[in-house]
Formats: C-alpha cells, structure tokens, sequence
C-alpha cells in the first residue's frame, strides 16, 4: 500500500500525517499526566521528609540526660488495653532497645489529666527519656485544641527542664483532617522534642489491627512499637555517644540525686 490516496474531490493526501497528528493532539496530555505525577513524587518526598520516623538530632533537647530508665506517659494505648502487659508497645519497643521502662498509661487520660499527674508518674521515676501519647481522648471529648496544646506545652516544658529527652507520638483519630499535628510539632520545635506522627496510621482502619473501634490489638501494637523503635533507636544511640563523650556514668554507677527504676 503506497502512502498516498486520492480523496472523492481528486486532492491527495498523506496517510502517514495522520497519524503524526493524532500523535501530536494527544502529546500535551501526556505531558500534564507526566507533570502531574512528578508533582506528586515531589510532594511525597517533602512528606517523608517531614513526616518521616528519623528525629532531626541536632535540636533535640537533653541528649546527654543521665539515667538509663524510658516512662511511657499517656492514655489506654500506652495502658495496653485489650492485650497483654508484654504485647503493649510500650513494652515491646523497651525490649527492643534494651532498656528498662516503666508504663505510666492511664485509660481515659486527656492530656490535661495526664499534666495533673506528672510528677508522680514521670519524675518520681527520674527517666532518661519520657514518651509522650495523649490526644485521643481529648478528641472524643472535644475538649478545644487550643486547651490540649497548653496542656501538651506544659508536659513538654515541665520534662524538658527536669534534664530529660521528650518524644511525643502524635495520633491522629479524626475523620475530617488532623487537629493537632501542626501544634504538636510547634511545641516540639520550642522546647526540643521529637515528634513521631500517626503512629496509628492505618490500625483503626484495619479489623485485623485493632481489638475495638479504638484500640490497636497485638498486631496493631506491634505496628505501632516498630514505628517508634524507628525514631528512638537512633535517638538513643546518639544519646549514648554523647554521654560517652562526656564521661558519665550509667545507673549502674548512680549519679548523686538520681536513682534507678526499681
């Protein structure tokens, strides 16, 4: 078949143009499809990068803190209700960075009945690290952001001037968009914290990761506990280093005025 036809009025034309056209017709829309998915490439980078589980070492706060203890201060997920004392993430993420902890979960803590509590659940213990997870009961109460937000301040102020490291995990339990991510990394960045986002990401949307409507179940803890492994693993060996460096002592060799978890 030649490239060429006669067309009813005697013209010719070239059949292979046409398909160079409909080629050409279609070629910006590619680009915009092309475009658009570079676009989102860029944007989940920036969202890794900000939202990621590694903390930012250099603004951490207290890295040199004696002791060698870990509270888990928060509500029914830092409890471990509905699974074992030893399937709660607290206790997995303990022994998985070798460290010993103690569990200071209350059900049904806001974060304003955990800033009430404090200093018998958190500094009578005298930590090396104190781990921060309230929220979502202030959610389901409805208790106004603004008021969780200074509670959350006072937490992380109070912790941060007694000498020691703070990471506060952030959850997200609302529907329509996260109400506390952006305080919550404000208060971290004023004071020194790490922030560890969503760390029920994909549990309460899960059957197989949760026990009820609100609860992660053993899978959902263990989810959970490799989140935050991830942020305090490197946290803590950074930590370590720096005391090194410094020449102090661990709680086998107590510091005067501190004592060990017993």
């Amino acid at each position: 078949m030649t490239g060429t036809a006669r067309g009813a009025g005697g013209g010719s034309r070239d059949l292979r143009r046409g398909p160079g056209r409909r080629l050409g017709s279609g070629a910006p829309w590619r680009w915009a499809a092309l475009g658009g998915a570079l676009l989102a490439l860029v944007v989940a980078v920036l969202w890794l990068s900000r939202s990621g589980s590694a903390p930012d070492l250099r603004r951490v706060a207290n890295l040199s803190a004696p002791g060698d203890s870990v509270v888990f201060f928060g509500d029914s997920i830092t409890e471990g209700h509905g699974v074992r004392p030893d399937e709660s993430f607290p206790s997995l993420v303990a022994q998985a960075l070798d460290v010993p902890f103690v569990n200071a979960g209350v059900p049904g803590d806001t974060m304003a009945a955990g800033s009430a509590r404090i200093e018998r659940d958190v500094l009578a213990h005298r930590p090396r690290l104190a781990v921060v997870e309230f929220g979502g009961n202030d959610f389901l109460r409805r208790v106004p952001v603004e008021d969780t937000l200074r509670s959350l301040e006072t937490i992380v102020g109070t912790l941060i001037q007694e000498g020691m490291m703070v990471a506060i995990l952030h959850v997200n339990v609302g529907m329509g968009g996260d109400l506390y991510l952006k305080g919550y990394r404000a208060v971290a960045d004023r004071h020194g914290a790490v922030v560890i986002p969503d760390i029920l990401s994909g549990i309460l949307t899960n059957p197989d990761l949760k026990s009820d409507a609100l609860h992660p179940n053993a899978k959902g803890h263990r989810v959970i506990a490799e989140r935050v492994i991830k942020a305090l693993r490197p946290l803590l060996e950074e930590a370590g280093r720096r005391r090194a460096a410094a020449g102090q002592r661990s709680s086998a060799f107590p510091l005067p005025g501190f004592r060990s978890v017993g």
